[in-house]
């Protein structure tokens, strides 16, 4: 950053991104924003990239209050969908950490060490 100036870029899409794909991926990924989904930014800098899309010249935000339609604040807390708990993920989490940690009397990679 340079003073108060923030110069951002799209990534680089390399000749081999298929656009059919893109579109699948568009459809699958539609309720994701973007700068939170790796598959739909993927996706749409494929399409833009080909020509497919056009990237909007307002944000959702604004172009949500130019129909006066309400826009959920950036803090809000997301729905509540129904899914595990916040302890059933902290211990898969941490039980998929122990798994990732070498164990005792192994050669660091995982492996036992050969006597």
């Amino acid at each position: 950053m340079i003073g108060d100036t923030t110069i951002v870029t799209p990534p680089l899409v390399c000749g081999y991104a298929d656009v059919e794909l893109a579109h699948e991926q568009m459809r699958t990924h539609r309720a994701c924003r973007i700068v939170r989904c790796a598959w739909k930014a993927a996706a749409y800098y494929t399409l833009v990239a080909a020509g497919r899309l056009t990237p909007q010249s307002l944000t959702p935000r604004e172009r949500a209050a130019a129909r006066g339609i309400e826009f959920p604040p950036l803090d809000s807390d997301p729905p509540n969908s129904g899914g595990p708990t916040y302890r059933t993920l902290r211990e898969v989490l941490d039980k998929l950490s122990e798994l990732a940690l070498p164990t005792s009397g192994a050669d660091g990679n995982g492996h036992p060490e050969n006597p």
